[in-house]
């Protein structure tokens, strides 16, 4: 079996993916989700483990456009505490940091660490933690850090100059694994889709929602994105518990098609929170 990360080794979207399919998975980094989705898409992997939303950063853009434009499918969503380190080489010392590098996802989850310990520090972002941690070994710079994984510092041979620098006690992250179909049902599910309702009237997408609260069909979930169609569009992503083969799921999709442009199932997947 053959997995697509966000890469490159050593991420936290490859400790969710041996988490979910086993330490001994074949795992193929990407540079970039899309990389990896589209990886799903032309079938170079069997699946692709990318991260959707964090606990207190929300949700990731570039997912929700891959979900929405990109013909893969969600067939299962998995959470993963997250814990965030400073990252050095051994001659980093903590006062002479005057650049921190990292996803911006991290960077955001850590600011409030950073904003009182680090203030005059550049925050530079870049595709992966883990990619900043090999920036910082590869350069070995002492005036550099990086943000990221206890698995990094082992990883790329660096130290840990502070622990647990993320906001709070502790954070996750939710992923999911993209595929070429979704899951079969198994009492226990959710779903996820997104929509375009092209007609800007009132009301529009209260009657959408009405299908689902007619049906006592739990919403888990509900965001907008813009489509980068023209300002003050936006697609409607939602997650709502039941798979999309259940009879008043099933009606209830059928019922809002005929109301917006385009209806997507991203897939209906095992519920695990």
């Amino acid at each position: 079996m053959k997995v697509g990360i966000l890469g490159p080794r050593g991420t936290y979207s490859e400790i969710a993916a041996r988490n979910h399919f086993g330490e001994k998975v074949d795992i193929s980094p990407y540079p970039l989700i899309t990389d990896v989705s589209e990886a799903v898409e032309k079938r170079e992997v069997q699946f692709g483990v990318v991260p959707v939303e964090s606990l207190r950063e929300g949700s990731i853009g570039e997912t929700l456009d891959a979900l929405a434009w990109k013909d893969v499918k969600v067939n299962a969503e998995i959470v993963l505490k997250i814990t965030h380190h400073l990252l050095g080489t051994e001659e980093t010392e903590f006062d002479e940091i005057k650049q921190v590098l990292s996803h911006p996802q991290a960077i955001a989850q850590c600011r409030e660490f950073l904003r009182r310990n680090l203030p005059d520090a550049e925050l530079i972002s870049v595709t992966s933690t883990a990619k900043a941690a090999k920036q910082i070994s590869k350069d070995g710079k002492h005036y550099l850090a990086a943000i990221g994984s206890r698995g990094l510092a082992d990883l790329y041979n660096l130290k840990i100059i502070e622990e647990n620098i993320q906001g709070g006690k502790e954070d996750e992250t939710r992923f999911f694994s993209l595929a070429k179909k979704d899951n079969e049902p198994t009492g226990e599910d959710k779903t996820s889709i997104v929509f375009y309702t092209k007609e800007d009237r009132p009301g529009i997408l209260s009657e959408i929602l009405q299908e689902f609260a007619k049906r006592d069909i739990n919403l888990t979930k509900i965001e907008s994105r813009p489509s980068k169609e023209a300002l003050g569009d936006y697609l409607f992503f939602i997650d709502f518990e039941g798979h999309r083969k259940e009879p008043s799921v099933r009606k209830a999709l059928e019922k809002i098609k005929s109301k917006v442009a385009t209806l997507k199932i991203i897939g209906s997947y095992p519920k695990i929170y």
